[in-house]
C-alpha cells in the first residue's frame, strides 16, 4: 500500500492583543472555511449557574448588533455559506470567492452579540426541552453521572448543558456579562483555510480582527486531578428494556508523550469499527452480550486530563456477562500484545481515515488551532501517519497495562434492574 502524502504549510502572526491568527495554505480548493477558538473555559461558570458558556454559545447567531436572527442566517445563506457559534466563538465555511463576507459575518456573530430577549426565550425553552428529555434517557443520566463520578468535586464534573433549574433561571443580561468578560483576544486564535497564500490570508484576517481588543481571561485556579482509590459501582433503575453502562476512570491529556501509541490501543480495544475493535467484534457479533460497545481514552484529551471511557447497551440479562466480558477484553490486552494483522488493520484505518478527514477546510484550520495550543508542531499533521505507523504490538500492551486499570474502573449503569 502506498504511503499516504500530506503536505501541509501554515504561517501564522501573532497580535499586539495576544490574539494568533493562523493562515492554512490549501492550493487549489475552491472552498473556504476559519475558525474562532477564544480561552473561553466552562470550568470557570459559577458552580450555582452551570450552562451559561454554552447558553453563549447556543445564542451566539441569535442577533447581532448589525443582524436581526432572521437577517443574520438569510446573509449567510444568501453566500453559500454555513456558520455556526459555539462555546469559544465559531466557524463558517463557504465558497472561497466570499471570503471577505463571510469572515466579516463570523466576527459579527462572535464578537457583536446582543442576546436579544425574544431570541433567548426561545433557546431557553429548546434547551429546558432538552435536559428535560436527557433526564428520561438512561443512557444521558448514566453518562452524566459517570462523569460526576471521575471528576468528583472538580468543574469539569459539572453538567457542560447546566441543569433545569440553573438554565432557568438565566437571563439575557448573564449572557451578556458572561460574554463580555470571556470572548477575550488573549490566548485565543483564530484560523482559516483556504487557497489564499499566507500573507495575503494573514493581511484579510488582520483587517477583519485588529480591532479586537481586550486581555486574557482570567481562569479560576483549578484542582489537581487524579484516578480514584477504588472502583465503584451505581445502578440506576428506570423503567426500560436495556441498560446503559459506562465504565472508566480518568484519562490523559492531549500533551502526553504516549497519545498516539494509545489511539492505536482505543481501536484495537474499542473505539474502531467493527472490523478492528475486539469488544465489538466478540461482545456483539460473537457472543451476542450486547447491542453496542465502545471504548477509549484519547477522544476527550485536552487541556485538562480526559476519561477512559467504555459504554456498554445491553439487558438485564446480559448485564453481568457483558462487563465481565469487557473486563477480560482489557486483562488480555495487558498481558498479550495484538497479532500483527490486528495492529495493521488499525494502522491503515487511522491514517487513511486520517486522510480523508484533511479533504474539509474546516478541518484544517482547527487541526492548526490544535497544534497551536498543544506545542504538537505544525508539521505534525505530515509527522502523523509516520507516528501512527512506528506503533509495535508490544508498545500497544505497554499502554494498556501502564494506562488501564481494571480495578479503579467507576461502573455507572441506568435502566432495567
Amino acid at each position: 500500500m502506498s504511503k499516504p502524502t500530506i503536505r501541509l504549510s501554515v504561517a501564522e502572526r501573532q497580535l499586539k492583543s495576544g490574539l494568533t491568527l493562523l493562515s492554512v495554505h490549501n492550493p487549489g480548493a475552491q472552498t473556504y472555511a476559519c475558525v474562532t477558538s477564544l480561552d473561553v473555559r466552562i470550568a470557570d461558570e459559577d458552580p450555582r449557574y452551570p450552562g451559561v458558556a454554552s447558553m453563549v454559545g447556543e445564542c451566539l447567531d441569535e442577533g447581532t448588533s448589525k443582524y436581526g436572527a432572521l437577517e443574520l442566517a438569510t446573509a449567510v445563506e444568501s453566500l453559500g455559506a454555513m456558520m455556526e457559534g459555539n462555546h469559544r466563538g465559531g466557524v463558517v465555511m463557504g465558497p472561497a470567492s466570499q471570503q471577505k463576507k463571510a469572515t466579516n459575518l463570523l466576527r459579527e456573530m462572535v464578537l457583536q452579540p446582543t442576546f436579544p430577549a425574544r431570541e433567548f426565550k426561545r433557546v431557553q425553552a429548546e434547551v429546558l426541552t432538552e435536559i428535560k428529555a436527557e433526564e428520561d434517557d438512561p443512557r444521558a443520566v448514566a453518562g452524566r453521572l459517570f462523569r460526576a463520578k471521575i471528576y468528583r468535586d472538580h468543574p469539569l464534573g459539572r453538567p457542560a448543558h447546566g441543569t433545569i433549574k440553573s438554565v432557568a433561571s438565566l437571563k439575557p443580561k448573564q449572557l451578556r456579562d458572561a460574554h463580555k468578560k470571556w470572548f477575550q483576544p488573549g490566548n485565543g486564535y483564530i484560523a482559516a483555510s483556504g487557497p489564499f497564500e499566507h500573507e495575503d490570508m494573514l493581511d484579510r484576517l488582520e483587517r477583519a480582527f485588529g480591532s479586537f481588543r481586550g486581555k486574557a481571561p482570567e481562569h479560576v485556579p483549578l484542582p489537581e486531578l487524579s484516578l480514584a482509590p477504588e472502583a465503584c459501582n451505581v445502578h440506576l433503575p428506570m423503567k426500560r428494556e436495556q441498560v446503559h453502562l459506562f465504565l472508566g476512570h480518568l484519562g490523559i491529556r492531549r500533551t502526553d508523550p504516549d497519545f498516539y501509541r494509545l489511539s492505536v490501543l482505543d481501536h484495537i480495544l474499542g473505539s474502531g469499527p467493527g472490523f478492528t475493535s475486539r469488544c465489538s467484534r466478540k461482545l456483539r457479533d460473537e457472543q451476542g452480550l450486547c447491542y453496542s460497545v465502545s471504548a477509549g481514552i484519547t477522544g476527550s484529551a485536552g487541556e485538562e486530563p480526559g476519561t477512559f471511557t467504555a459504554y456498554i447497551g445491553t439487558s438485564a440479562e446480559h448485564r453481568e456477562k457483558a462487563v465481565a466480558g469487557f473486563l477480560d477484553e482489557i486483562h488480555a490486552i495487558r498481558k498479550e500484545p495484538p497479532t500483527e494483522t490486528e495492529l495493521q488493520d488499525v494502522k491503515d484505518y487511522l491514517t487513511g481515515s486520517y486522510v480523508f478527514a484533511l479533504e474539509r477546510n474546516s478541518n484544517l484550520a482547527a487541526y492548526a488551532i490544535r497544534a497551536r495550543r498543544f506545542g504538537l508542531g505544525f508539521d505534525f499533521i505530515e509527522r502523523y501517519p509516520d507516528l501512527i505507523k512506528s506503533v509495535t504490538c508490544e508498545q500497544v500492551r505497554e499502554m494498556a497495562e501502564q494506562h488501564l486499570h481494571p480495578d479503579r474502573l467507576a461502573t455507572i449503569s441506568a435502566g432495567a434492574s
